[in-house]
Order: C-alpha cells, then structure tokens, then sequence
C-alpha cells in the first residue's frame, strides 16, 4: 500500500516537473534529461516511471485530459449524477471553463505536432477522449436515437465547443460564445425531437 502511494507521488512530482518545464521554455525543453534533474533524480529512476519521452508526454496528456473532465464533474455533482445535458454545454461553452495553463501546453503540442508523428498521436488522442465523453453524455440524454445518429451530432458540438474556446482565448466577443450555445442546444433539442418521435412510433406499432 505505501509503496503504491510512493509510486503515485513520484508519478506526479515528474509530471509536475514535466509541466513546469513546458510552462516556462517550451515543449522541446521537457526532456527526461531536464525532467529527472528538477525532480532530483537520475535518468535510470526516471525510466522506472517513464520509459521514454513519449511515455511522459502521453502522461501530461492524460493529466490534461483528466483535469478538462473533472471541470465537468463538478458541474454534475452540483446538478445531480444525472446532470442535464444543456448544464453542461451552459458551461462548456462560457467562460467559465478556462484552464490558461493547459491552453498554453496544449498550443506547444499543437506546434509540435507538425513535426513531430509522437506528439500528433497523443494530441489526437487527447481529442478523440473528450470526443468520446461528448458522445457518452449525448447517448445519456437521448438513449432513443441512433447511435451513429448521436456519434454525427456529437462531433458538430465537440468540433463548435473546441472553436469557440479557441476564438473566445483570441479575444472574440462572448456574444459569439453565446451564438455558439445556442447552436449547440439546438442540436441536442433537435437530437431528443427525434428520440421522442422514435418512442412514439414504437408506441403506435
């Protein structure tokens, strides 16, 4: 058991040190070299925890990816476990989800990406997670409505939340991020209009 909990305290003193170092001088300056050395120890520990570059990079990502979620958790543990979809596209979609340090990391795996196949990988990986989680609460709300039906309209909202953020961090004015709300419940409504009519039509068969 402590040496469990060892295990994950070191984990996340790397990824601490991981990104500070991205923070402060770039995504190319996060080598294990520079990681191990902030954190104290030599490069043969740090393989213990992380293999390769690649492998502490995939472990930012995760980190990233389960900060963004657990923003949202929030939101649904003030509404319920059973949250309405529309609370939580209220808040995806407002200024309220803002995490600067994460937008500055992912900007360096953005750049990064171009030259760099690793790196896309996990940013694409990264996406494809909140995608998914889009569409896991999307099927929540409409469990009526064709999966690939769900699949389409949860991507139109993933893609409207991820531009909408990013225009919004350049300084676009929030009636554009209420414009994009508006759009995004309007898929959901036109979603739970189907479900409704497929429930219907079962009624009357």
């Amino acid at each position: 058991m402590g040496r469990k909990s060892l295990q994950a305290e070191r984990r996340t003193q790397i990824l601490d040190a991981c990104e500070e170092i991205v923070l402060l001088d770039g995504l190319a300056s996060a080598t294990l070299s520079r990681v191990a050395g902030r954190v104290g120890l030599d490069r043969t520990t740090l393989h213990h925890y992380f293999r390769t570059r690649s492998a502490l990079l995939g472990g930012l990502v995760e980190r990233i990816v389960d900060g963004y979620l657990a923003e949202v958790r929030k939101v649904q543990d003030e509404h319920g476990s059973n949250s309405d979809v529309s609370a939580i596209l209220d808040f995806l979609l407002s200024a309220d989800f803002s995490r600067p340090d994460y937008d500055r990391i992912l900007d360096e795996f953005s750049a990064a990406s171009y030259e760099d196949a690793e790196v896309r990988q996990h940013l694409r990986r990264l996406f494809v997670t909140l995608e998914e989680f889009t569409v896991s609460l999307l099927m929540k709300a409409v469990p009526d409505v064709a999966p690939e039906r769900v699949r389409e309209s949860a991507y139109a909202i993933y893609a409207l939340i991820e531009g909408a953020y990013l225009l919004n961090a350049l300084g676009f004015p929030d009636d554009r991020l209420r414009a994009a709300r508006r759009t995004a419940h309007r898929l959901v409504n036109e979603l739970q209009g189907r479900g409704r009519g497929s429930a219907s039509g079962a009624d009357e068969s």
